[in-house]
């Protein structure tokens, strides 16, 4: 699973208001992230109401 893969499920999980999932699959793939980890915390830690937008601005779509 490569990392915009792994965003996007990050996305769609927080979406459904499983934001405890999120983190614990962000744990999970950690070494895939590589250095969008602590970006995908930073998402999970934010406001869930703008995390979709921070997910996009990351990947320029």
């Amino acid at each position: 699973m490569n990392k915009d893969d792994i965003m996007k499920k990050v996305e769609d999980m927080i979406g459904e208001g499983n934001i405890d999932k999120a983190k614990s699959f962000i744990e999970d793939h950690k070494e895939d992230l590589g250095e969008y980890y602590e970006k995908a915390k930073d998402l999970i830690s934010n406001n869930a109401g703008d995390v979709i937008d921070k997910v996009k601005g990351i990947f320029g779509k």
